[in-house]
Order: structure tokens, then sequence, then C-alpha cells
């Protein structure tokens, strides 16, 4: 076997390997993409539900600035019905805003009908009044329109707890709907509302056709009433169509019985992870292509012409012609260094006709030299080779050994210890991702512009009270909220640390019944406003207070309370970033208190 023959076939082998290994990795690489277009789905969906979510929190926050108003004291329904006008012009995505009185008599009229309607049997209206949630919330069709609205209605109460008015915001889901559609990252998706009956409220684009028409008990409906923690499932048809649906529900307001579907075609989903494979693989090929192709040159040009260079000064020589020389260029290393010894080899041979036989055994002995060291450059490329091979099939075959063993653990259904694991793995997931999230939060808050005005905490604590209601719900809290001044400082931001503190209250009550929760103001220090969240909860050893606002401190364990050790320190980010401060007073299952100061408004110190 010639050298060109043994080098190729080395050369070949040193390129196989990354190439195996490379294709594996591609298309582990792609059921990676495919796992992240099926993950971007779930976020989409989830994102256009926490959006309605945060609409129906805005209408709500529009229901209790509305429900201050002095206009709605007056006898007048065309004076009031005139003010809603006014106020559904600033807010088009309501097709209408009224207010209902006890008797379930309609008031005022946004679109000023003048008509008489009596709304005492609609769902929204007695859960308004009757239930301890002022808001609720039921999709519906209009009457006149034909179009699915969403009917948010709060219960505005005089001091005594009566009564006054229940305030009705109609939201226009189909227009909200169709907007929403254009925003979807994928070729070809279609969005879904649908009710608990299977009733499909709103379908974009070009859903007209199934609009108000019922799906009850298809696979569509029983994967969005039925999914239980499954977000995502494949080969759903509906009209001749089959799809991936990601779904997700409003979880704040479960009573609405809304599903929000989002549908791609497998091949719309996965273009993108098509594209990267071929892209990859291509890739590939070209970098191997030019890997061989420069492996072959360097052992064409380095090795085997520089062989046949020898050979043929050896054959010269010991055919009589003693004037042979390999000649330079001489390559660097053994081989360069077994060229010059030869040519000076040959000139002692053609400068002493006389030591022909000493000469003949020092070049004998060089040459011998020369090709142990050419062999143990061989062998050392071997075992180098081996070394490559051995090592690179190791990963491989831990890889299938465990996908054996999984695949052996997995036949029928998994053991609960096997289901345990999975369930430990998405937790310690999720709370990564949670960390993440909070991290993110944590550092975008140091960088956030800062909107300064004046902010009513009054109002802004009540709506964080109310966004808190999912972790209260169920819970006996006795609030304890006198009237609050009004501070100086960026509202999001003031917000976000009132949900942390009231939200860590929340939490570290649990365990009490009654849970005694107090927002106050206990006085001034130098000139700002000393605020304070107390409550009757299981609270901490003041010996590690110090490390009460530091990033990723926790005073109890995780398995005993929920949480990253991030919220605290990012409330003293915000409260720092308003020239304020904050510290804390606790006692280990005697509660804890966390004062901090703010601004006061500029007006308030104006007067």
């Amino acid at each position: 076997m010639s050298i060109r023959v043994r080098l190729l076939l080395l050369i070949l082998f040193a390129t196989l390997v990354p190439a195996v290994v490379g294709g594996i990795h591609l298309l582990e690489r792609r059921e990676s993409d495919i796992a992240d277009a099926e993950r971007r789905l779930t976020a989409e969906v989830r994102r256009v539900a926490q959006e309605l979510t945060d609409t129906v929190r805005g209408t709500a926050q529009l229901h209790y600035g509305l429900s201050r108003a002095k206009d709605f004291d007056t006898p007048d329904k065309a004076a009031c019905s005139a003010f809603l006008a006014d106020v559904l012009k600033e807010h088009p995505q309501y097709t209408g805003i009224l207010t209902i009185e006890p008797n379930g008599d309609l008031f005022c009229d946004s679109l000023r009908t003048g008509r008489t309607l009596n709304l005492t049997d609609r769902r929204y209206f007695q859960e308004a009044l009757n239930s301890k949630n002022p808001l609720a919330v039921e999709p519906v069709f209009g009457r006149l329109t034909g179009i699915a609205v969403l009917q948010v209605a709060y219960a505005v109460r005089r001091e005594s707890g009566e009564p006054r008015f229940v305030l009705l915001a109609s939201l226009n889901l189909e227009k909200y709907m169709r907007s929403r559609s254009k925003t979807l990252p994928f070729e070809g998706a279609v969005i879904v509302l649908m009710d608990s009956k299977g009733t499909i409220l709103s379908w974009n684009p070009d859903g007209d056709k199934l609009r108000g028409t019922s799906v009850a008990d298809s696979p569509l409906h029983r994967f969005a009433r039925d999914h239980r923690g499954e977000d995502v499932r494949q080969g759903i048809e509906v009209g001749g169509v089959s799809r991936i649906w990601a779904v997700s529900a409003l979880p704040e307001f479960p009573e609405a019985g809304l599903r929000i579907l989002v549908g791609v075609s497998k091949n719309d989903l996965l273009a993108a992870a098509n594209r990267n494979l071929n892209q990859a693989f291509a890739t590939l090929a070209v970098v191997l292509l030019v890997v061989f192709a420069g492996a072959w040159a360097l052992a064409e040009l380095g090795i085997r012409r520089q062989v046949a260079r020898i050979g043929a000064a050896v054959a010269r020589f010991s055919g009589g012609d003693f004037g042979a020389r390999i000649g330079k260029p001489c390559p660097r290393g053994e081989i360069g260094g077994l060229m010059a010894a030869l040519d000076h080899a040959f000139e002692l041979m053609q400068a002493q006709r006389d030591a022909t036989e000493r000469l003949n055994a020092e070049l004998e002995r060089r040459v011998t030299e020369r090709t142990a060291q050419l062999e143990g450059i061989n062998k050392e490329l071997e075992a180098f080779s081996y070394s490559v091979s051995h090592d690179l099939r190791m990963p491989l075959r831990h890889i299938n050994g465990y996908i054996e063993l999984l695949m052996e653990e997995s036949k029928g259904t998994l053991t609960a210890e096997a289901q345990r694991y999975l369930k430990v793995v998405t937790q310690a997931s999720r709370k990564m991702d949670q960390l993440v999230d909070d991290l993110l939060a944590f550092s975008r808050m140091g960088r956030a512009e800062m909107n300064e005005r004046s902010v009513d905490l009054d109002a802004l604590v009540q709506h964080v009270i109310l966004s808190l209601e999912a972790d209260t719900r169920g819970r006996n809290i006795a609030w304890t909220i006198p009237l609050l001044p009004a501070v100086q400082g960026d509202p999001s931001m003031l917000q976000q640390a009132f949900a942390n503190l009231l939200g860590n209250a929340i939490k570290y009550t649990r365990p009490r019944d009654p849970a005694q929760i107090e927002v106050g103001c206990s006085g001034e220090e130098d000139g700002q406003l000393i605020l304070f969240v107390r409550d009757n909860g299981v609270g901490f050893e003041m010996q590690y207070a110090d490390k009460l606002f530091g990033v990723f401190q926790r005073m109890h364990r995780a398995d005993q309370f929920e949480g990253t050790g991030i919220g605290l320190a990012n409330v003293r980010r915000i409260i720092a970033r308003h020239g304020g401060r904050i510290w804390a007073e606790a006692a280990r299952d005697r509660g804890a208190t966390f004062y901090f100061t703010l601004q006061k408004s500029r007006s308030a110190q104006q007067r």
C-alpha cells in the first residue's frame, strides 16, 4: 500500500469521526429547535392571555377611577350619558360604557340611545352585586352587533356597603383579537377565542363564518377544556386543516371561562427549524470539505512529495550519480532534518571515495534512525487516532446507554419514581426560569427611566391588592388601610414595590387565621414620609436583618415558603432610586414590619 493511499485513509478516518459527531449534534439541535418552536408558540398564547388579563385589569382600574367621578351624582340621565360618551371617545376599545342601578335598570349609556332596559338577569350584574369581589367578567355576543364582547362589571358601593350602581364596560373582543392576530410571529397562524361551552367567540384571520358556531366536545374543545398543564398538542384538525395548537386560560378570571388558542400548521411552525437544519448540514459539509482538502494538501506537500524527493535522490546516488542531491527547500521537522542530513552525507561520500564503506555504514545508520523516527511518528499518529476515536465514542455510548435505560424504564407507563424525577426536573427548570426573570427584572429596574409625578397611594394600594386576588382567594385576611398620603415618584416602580411587600405579607401570613395586614404612614423623617407594611406572619430573627435586602438572601427554607430571594432586593433598589431608605423590624413568629421613606408629592409640599 502506497504512502499516498495510507495518508488518504488516515485523513478520511480523521474527518469521518467529526462528521458523524457533527451530524448527530445537528439532529439533536433540530429536536431542540422544534422544542423551542413549541415553547415560542406557548409563549405567544400566554402573551396574548396576559395582555387580555392586563386589559381587564385596566378596565377595572378605569372603573375604579370613574366611580369617584362627581358626574354620576346627578339624576340627569342625559348629562350622565354625555359624560360616558366622552369617556368612550378616549377608550375606543369598548363598544359601550353604562351604569346600572341596583334594581337592574339601565341609567347612563355612553351610546345615548335613551332605551329602557332591565339587566337583573345578567350573570355579570348578579356576580358584581353579590360576590365579595366587586369585579365580574362575562363574554357574550352583542344583541345588536352580533360580535363578541367581554362584559366587565364593577359594583360601586357607598361607605355603608350598600350598592350605589354597577359600572359596565363592553370590550370589543373581535377587534381586540384581530389586532393580536397581526402580532403573531408565525406564518399562517390563527388565533381563536372560545368560551367554556365550546362557542367560538372570535377566529382570526378569515374566521367570520366560524364566529358564533359551537365546537362543543370536539378535539379542539376538549383540549382547551381539559389540557391540564399540556400547553401544546399536535394534530387537531378544524375545517379540514391540521394544526399544532397552544392554549392558555385567564387564571385571574376563571369565572369568565375564556380559552385563547393559537394554531399553526406543522410546516409553518417548523419552517425555521428546517431551514436551520439545512443550513447547518450545508455548513458542516463545506467545513468538512475544506478540512479534508487542507489535510490532503498538507499531507501531499509536507510528507509524500518530500519522501518522494528523498527516494529519488537516494536512487540516483545508489545508481552511481554521486552528484545527486535532494536540495532545498526542506520542510521543518524530522523530514526536513532527514533531507538535510542525507544531502550532507552525500557530500561527504562524494569528497571521500576512499571511505565508501564507512560512509555507507553511517548513511545506513542515519537512514535507520530517521526511518525509526518516521515509524515513531506513524505510531504516534495511530495512537492519536485511536485515542480520538475512543474518546469520541465514549460519550455516544453513554448517551445510548442512558437512552436504553430510559426506554426500559418507560415501557407502558412511567413509574412513580420516574414521575418524581420528571417533576423535580420540571420544578427546577421553572425555578430557574423564574430566577432568570427576576434577575432580568432586577437588572432592568436599575436602568429604567423614572417618570416621576404625584402618585395616589390609596388607589395604587387598592389596585395592587386587586391584582393579588388570586393569592388571597379563600384566605381570611383583615386589611387595615387608612387614608394614605400622596407621594412623588414613578407609579409603575412604586406599584412593583408595593406588590412585592404586600405579596410577602400575604405569603408569610399563610399559617395565620385570621391574617392581619396593615399599610400606613407613621410620620416623617428628614422631610420624607415614613410608610410601613405590617403583618402578623412568621417573622424572622433580627440578627439576620442585614442580609434581608441582598440578592438571593432568604430567611426561610424554600420548602416552607416559595421565592427566589430577589423581591426585597428589588424593593430596596426602587426605594433607593426614589431617594429613600428601607428597613425592617421583626421577631420570629411575631410578624414583621417594613418601613420605607418616600418624598411627599410636590403639590402637598407647596401647601
